[in-house]
């Protein structure tokens, strides 16, 4: 049936078609029933275009319109609301079934992303898996690509293939550099699933906010992450051995940075001679100390704001051999710091009195008295 051309002219008045975009609205969310109504905010005039197929008597009324009445109106003009909705704009949609049927959409989705995790990650905890998935726009689609890199490093492993290198893997199989990395849900995907998979009894540590653990659960696969962006300063630090860090940290007087992979390619030691070792926040202080002591200065490191991973890897390695004398501003931020160093193995806190609130440059005449050569 057609819509006659007087009812299609009248339908694109501004009032009439407020009024039937409330009706498409509410008609594709199911709630156009027989006894609903609608309320449309209308002007005068628009109002009295409307009134001329609902009746004068509605225009002057101010009432909602009803719905029945307007299909009535329509109907004496041979015409049904649907027709002239179609006419007007196209198909209606059923947005609740389209709304069930995404729902299951994605409750299928993530199951089988789930499915393909278990069958991946073999006896892994659900919450764990669920981790790895949320947030991706399909869980299943999530799922094969952490497939596609597990997959690829078991095979590695099983052949004995020397470490990979982050970007490398990521180039290799995604065609992206930064794939893999740990501000790409994929990155955070895998590293949590290879972490899962290498757990110890002590359980599973999520290595997406810690850079330690995320460095260990991409070895755990035979994945080399960044080494070289992850830097610690030291002063007079004297390390053995036959390591890049040894050789480098073997500069007297003279601040040194010393990198992750410096510190990573041999185990680190101590000199015997050393009982303490000084940590402070801020590069002025280590300035400060070769200025004034040079290479007579007592060993210091730096972590410059809070700890990275060379730090941490630095720190750990010497904390068995020597006491940690550990310190940082007097803030919030330098107070979490020191609370950080503190659960090292033999650290001390270093002039860092409770209540402590003064920047370390403040006290820098009595923190170089400290590190003043031991006679």
């Amino acid at each position: 049936m057609s819509v006659p051309d007087h009812i299609v002219a009248w339908a694109k008045e501004p009032g009439p078609a407020k009024v039937l975009a409330v009706a498409r609205a509410r008609g594709e969310s199911g709630r156009l029933g027989p006894r609903a109504r609608m309320e449309v905010e209308l002007t005068a005039d628009e109002r009295r275009q409307v009134g001329r197929m609902l009746g004068a008597a509605w225009a002057a009324s101010g009432e909602p319109i009803r719905v029945s009445g307007l299909r009535a109106e329509l109907a004496r003009h041979h015409t049904t609301l649907e027709e002239l909705l179609v006419l007007l704009g196209g198909p209606l949609r059923d947005l609740r079934a389209e709304r069930r049927e995404a729902f299951e959409a994605r409750r299928d989705d993530r199951g089988r992303g789930l499915d393909v995790l278990r069958d991946l990650g073999g006896d892994i905890d659900g919450g764990v898996l669920e981790r790895c998935l949320v947030g991706a726009d399909s869980w299943a689609g999530r799922a094969e690509q952490i497939t596609v890199v597990v997959r690829y490093l078991d095979a590695r492993s099983g052949a004995e293939e020397p470490a990979v290198r982050l970007p490398v893997l990521a180039a290799s199989l995604f065609r992206d550099a930064h794939a893999l990395d740990r501000t790409h849900g994929l990155g955070r995907a895998v590293a949590r699933l290879l972490a899962a998979r290498a757990a110890d009894a002590g359980g599973w540590i999520d290595p997406v906010g810690d850079a330690a653990a995320w460095h260990r659960a991409w070895e755990s696969g035979g994945v080399v992450c960044d080494g070289v962006s992850s830097q610690v300063l030291v002063l007079n630090l004297p390390l053995t051995g036959s390591g890049p860090a040894a050789s480098l940290a073997a500069v007297r007087g003279e601040p040194v940075w010393l990198t992750l992979r410096a510190l990573s390619a041999q185990p680190l030691t101590l000199s015997d001679e050393v009982p303490d070792v000084f940590v402070c926040e801020n590069p002025a202080i280590v300035e400060a100390a070769a200025d004034r002591y040079g290479t007579a200065s007592r060993p210091l490191v730096c972590t410059f704001g809070q700890p990275n991973l060379a730090t941490m890897r630095l720190l750990s390695a010497l904390a068995p051999a020597a006491t940690l004398r550990v310190r940082a501003d007097g803030d919030t931020v330098g107070w979490g710091i020191v609370e950080r160093l503190l659960r090292l193995s033999g650290a001390r806190t270093w002039r860092m009195p409770e209540g402590f609130d003064r920047y370390e440059e403040e006290i820098l005449d009595e923190l170089l008295v400290d590190l003043a050569p031991v006679d």
